[in-house]
């Protein structure tokens, strides 16, 4: 932008002024050369009116220029007196020297780090009318001084602290009320109605009740102390986390989903003789994670419930009614009809042997040696152990039958001699007595098996009294993992 000769040496006039106005505060070469200056342009302003005239610039006027002066002036006063009351305020800045020259703020001085010093010219800079900010604040490399700062805001902080145990000690007697309050109720579920019959749904139910409430006192809890946006960083990190966890523990999620699902069809209750695929044995409990199983010969079994849950699960235990079977082989010269009827008349009489369903027999198949003879019988699994039951029949139907005079042959192998083609008989050697031909026996009508007397057989019977070996080793381990049992029953207490 160009300016006329006569506006032009009104502004340097202008700027003359403004340098004297300064010149109290500058070093003795620079106000020399103000003077200088100042003495230059009052010469130039001098120069016949006549040239004035001809270059087309008229003189300034002095008091507009010594207006403008003092409204700078007052402006710059006014924008230090801003400085220094914002400074002020943060003991940080107590080391801050401001000056203001046509809306030019110089700090100087020494702050306690960067932060400090980048700080302070922020706020010089929010000020109405600074134009620009000369941040020449040095950092203290004074140990004392930087160790006196640092008591100071650890002082403060413990003021802060301190007026803070009264919101602290409300806060944590409102998520203790809210605790209690969940505890109350989740151990009173029938009077809203909530309770289930199934003992961890039950268990899941309460435990939501309690959570809930407990986190609505923490919710409480930080709105008192000013913190609820910590709740939100806490929920979307949690979201983050939740999804990198499902995928790294995929398995243990997957078992836990499945104990779950366990405990709500209850396919086994504890004590319960079951078999899932190739493992067998009785129901210990079931945690979150895995289910205990106790072998038949008294060892610990932790089966995955994702396995538990796909596999293929007998329960041996679910119906009280069972039966057992065994095979016994008999002579083709037997009657086999006899020989069914007095197995099954034998299992008729034993204790523990149902009357109803009875003991049945029948004809399984014609082997090499022997006819093979099926016998069943029920037994009740409350009152009768089931192994002892079958080892017994096998005993008593057994005798029962050798008893009767039946054959109960084992495999027979015949061994035939050839004699050599040519050979003329006289050579022949004499054949073993135990290998000469021996002429068929003349057969003879079977005679009827005696009747089976019961009190008899009942003084020859073990006994078959239901198994109690494991129950003891059950109920302990049940008692030792009753906390995180899934199969405790509804309002049953540990042991």
């Amino acid at each position: 932008m160009f300016f006329a000769p006569r506006h032009a040496l009104a502004a340097r006039l202008w700027l003359a002024l403004l340098l004297a106005c300064v010149m109290g505060a500058a070093p003795a070469r620079a106000q020399d050369g103000v003077t200088e200056l100042l003495a230059t342009l009052k010469a130039r302003a001098s120069a016949p009116a006549s040239a004035a005239s001809d270059a087309g610039t008229p003189p300034a006027d002095p008091q507009l220029v010594q207006r403008a002066t003092r409204e700078t002036q007052k402006d710059d006063e006014r924008i230090l007196a801003d400085i220094t009351a914002r400074l002020s305020r943060n003991p940080a800045f107590a080391g801050v020297r401001a000056a203001v020259q046509a809306g030019v703020a110089e700090l100087d001085g020494h702050v306690a780090d960067n932060d400090a010093r980048q700080l302070a010219a922020k706020v010089v800079g929010a000020i109405d009318g600074v134009v620009a900010v000369d941040n020449q604040l040095a950092l203290k490399t004074d140990l004392r001084a930087r160790l006196g700062e640092t008591a100071n805001i650890a002082k403060e902080r413990a003021l802060r602290t301190v007026a803070l145990v009264p919101l602290l000690l409300m806060a944590a007697v409102v998520v203790w009320l809210a605790n209690l309050l969940g505890r109350w109720l989740a151990n009173h579920l029938h009077i809203v109605r909530l309770d289930s019959r199934n003992p961890y749904l039950g268990t899941l139910v309460r435990r939501a009740i309690r959570t809930g409430f407990v986190l609505a006192g923490l919710l409480v809890a930080l709105d008192l102390l000013e913190a609820t946006a910590l709740v939100t960083a806490v929920l979307g990190s949690a979201g983050v986390v939740g999804i990198v966890l499902g995928f790294a523990f995929r398995d243990m999620a997957e078992n836990y989903l499945s104990g779950i699902l366990l405990s709500l069809r209850r396919p086994f209750e504890p004590g319960d003789h079951v078999r899932v695929d190739a493992h067998e044995g009785k129901v210990v409990s079931l945690s979150t994670r895995n289910t205990v199983l106790m072998t038949l010969d008294g060892n610990e079994l932790r089966l995955p419930n994702a396995t538990v849950f796909k596999a293929v699960l007998l329960n041996f235990s679910h119906n009280p009614r069972r039966r057992f079977t065994f095979k016994l082989g008999v002579g083709y010269g037997e009657d086999l009809r006899a020989a069914q009827d007095l197995g099954v008349s034998t299992m008729a009489a034993m204790q523990g042997v149902l009357a109803e369903p009875g003991p049945s027999a029948s004809i399984d198949m014609v082997g090499d040696s022997a006819v093979t003879i099926n016998y069943y019988a029920w037994v009740d699994q409350r009152q009768t152990d089931f192994f002892k039951a079958r080892s017994e029949a096998i005993r008593l139907v057994k005798t029962a039958l050798e008893d009767a005079g039946m054959d109960l042959p084992e495999p027979i192998y015949r061994v035939q001699l050839a004699m050599p083609e040519g050979a003329p008989p006289a050579d022949a050697p004499a054949l073993p007595a135990a290998l000469s031909p021996v002429a068929p026996p003349s057969p003879s009508l079977p005679e009827a098996p005696a009747p089976v007397d019961p009190q008899a057989l009942a003084r020859t019977q073990a006994d078959v009294s239901p198994n109690t070996e494991l129950d003891a080793q059950i109920a302990q381990e049940r008692a030792r993992n009753a906390a995180r049992d899934m199969l405790q029953s509804p309002g049953s207490k540990p042991d």
